[in-house]
């Protein structure tokens, strides 16, 4: 099945350098960041950067193994003994946790252990995560969390050290459906419910030693990791300070002038080399040697709130008045990117070339047109609102979309959140407005880990939602259990190519960009690559010279 789901991939990262080259054992990691994340509970993790720290304290049953290029959206066994078993139908997966795998402070981590960390996932009181356990698990659709029901889930089961999953479908996909951490085990007597969110109980390499909010995080090895049996992580440094609260130029300039501990650092939270100062990075021969770039699998957007903005010849006016071409420019053009027309990336084999509404090779729209179609939809908003990241790039955004929308008689009002507030903000249909920039990128290699998330309307709730267009179209989640219920690799993706279609059809969101990762690393930085899933510098690789 993992052969299968990466066929037709052609986005793959690469670090286009020496950086890459194995590293040494010791030393301290300087990670860089804007902002303190929002979460650092696995159950509540749904941003790609969180996910890819937490690799370090709450492995996962299955983890995307250490490789560059298309090879690293491959799994491996992580927490089990291997990427699963299923029975004939793929309705049931079992997992045997691996033996050595201790907390921090040495007891062994057991089945009970990952049983219970899908079963708190459930909770209303911890929210933002993934829905795929309510989604794929027998019984999930009803069941309110072990706070609530303390007699757990059922279709959770443990017999000895293997774990095993009742599915009320068929999901062919299941052991990449666990290296979320949703399905991270948590240990009953040190879960403090919301609060576990500040510094979570490791049995990963790392534990946390510190976490002064908004200002740094620090991690230090777990003595109880056996380096053995990890296949998924090199865990070269002995410590890891992660420095938040950063201005994203301040960051690429510490990195450029590469003084004392910067040498050793990295960006991390999808924190790239600004637009500024982009050129003096690459016309520079000493630091394009340290610039790590590639395609990252995410498409930026814009989400049209189809409960505000109700007619569909509306939502396509507004297709229509954007102007993808002055954006990218803004974002500092084809080294960040290219321009997009779907919700499914090039790197996704359900990809296809779509375009309907006519504007691939009309990169700058068609405000006329837009004016039109406004003209036929009494109802349509022409004062509306933006919800973006408040930062550099943000900022750049909103000024390029306003100035599209107003050519179509449209006024774009800017509402920057702070990136650190966003995902709650936004996650809250109460409180989204008209329109919402964001991105996605696949949960893992398959399409159905974009088109369901973002587009199925029993999936929009009250806090934590995804599906930001809050599209709820009785004929598209038809197609979607249809889709889902497909057990054929070529024919499952040839589905959700389909849903993408229609999708965009409805103009519940406007494709922007597939975008492209660049990100400046200190001199004494080594393995430093590109994580294939996770877009960042990858942290199962990267080392540091002492």
């Amino acid at each position: 099945m993992a052969a299968a789901l990466l066929v037709g991939g052609c986005s793959t990262p690469d670090s286009g350098s020496a950086i890459d080259a194995p590293g040494a054992r010791g030393g301290t990691l300087q990670l860089l960041g804007q902002s303190d994340f929002e979460h650092y509970d696995p159950a509540r993790l749904y941003v790609t950067p969180e996910e890819h720290l937490a690799v370090l304290y709450a492995p996962t049953l299955t983890s995307y193994v250490n490789a560059a290029g298309l090879a690293g959206t491959k799994i491996g066994a992580d927490a089990a003994t291997d990427t699963g078993q299923h029975n004939s139908d793929f309705t049931q997966w079992s997992f045997t946790v691996r033996k050595n795998l201790r907390w921090q402070d040495g007891k062994d981590v057991t089945c009970a252990d990952f049983k219970y960390g899908v079963e708190r996932s459930f909770s209303s009181l911890l929210t933002d995560g993934p829905l795929y356990q309510r989604q794929y698990l027998k019984g999930g659709d009803t069941y309110q969390g072990i706070y609530t029901q303390p007699q757990g889930l059922p279709s959770v089961t443990c017999t000895g050290d293997t774990i095993s999953y009742q599915l009320r479908q068929p999901v062919p996909e299941f052991n990449y459906a666990v290296t979320l951490g949703i399905f991270a085990a948590v240990r009953k007597d040190k879960d403090t419910g919301v609060k576990y969110d500040n510094m979570p109980f490791s049995y990963g390499p790392y534990m946390f030693s510190e976490h002064v909010k908004d200002q740094r995080v620090v991690f230090v090895r777990n003595p109880h990791w056996d380096q053995s049996m990890d296949h998924i992580r090199r865990n070269l440094p002995d410590s890891i300070v992660f420095t938040v609260g950063l201005d994203a130029s301040v960051i690429t300039d510490r990195l450029i002038h590469d003084k004392g501990t910067d040498q050793q650092a990295i960006p991390f939270g999808n924190t790239q080399v600004t637009v500024q100062q982009a050129q003096q990075v690459f016309n520079d021969s000493g630091l394009s040697k340290r610039v790590v770039s590639g395609f990252d699998g995410f498409v930026w957007y814009l989400a049209v709130n189809t409960a505000k903005v109700k007619d569909l010849k509306c939502r396509q006016a507004y297709e229509y008045a954007m102007n993808k071409q002055t954006y990218l420019t803004a974002l500092g053009g084809t080294q960040f990117g290219t321009y997009a027309t779907t919700m499914i990336t090039p790197s996704l084999s359900a990809y296809r070339k779509i375009d309907p509404y006519g504007l691939a090779n009309k990169p700058q729209g068609d405000p006329a047109h837009a004016k039109q179609l406004i003209a036929q939809s009494p109802s349509c908003p022409k004062n509306i609102k933006l919800d973006f990241i408040n930062n550099a790039s943000g900022g750049r955004t909103a000024a390029a979309i306003k100035a599209a929308f107003a050519t179509a008689g449209i006024t774009v009002t800017p509402n920057p959140i702070a990136r650190n507030q966003f995902y709650t903000t936004v996650g809250k249909p109460s409180t989204e407005d008209e329109l919402v920039y964001a991105s996605w990128s696949a949960d893992w290699p398959s399409a159905s880990t974009v088109i369901p998330p973002l587009f199925d309307g029993r999936q929009i709730v009250q806090n934590g939602n995804q599906n930001l267009a809050q599209l709820n179209d009785p004929a598209i989640i038809s197609a979607m259990d249809a889709a889902a219920k497909i057990t054929d690799p070529a024919a499952a993706q040839a589905a959700w190519a389909a849903l993408d279609l229609q999708v965009q059809q409805q103009a519940a969101t406007i494709p922007l960009r597939y975008s492209k990762a660049v990100y400046l690393v200190g001199s004494k930085v080594t393995g430093a690559r590109l994580h294939s899933q996770y877009s960042d510098i990858s942290l199962l690789n990267v080392g540091v010279q002492q």
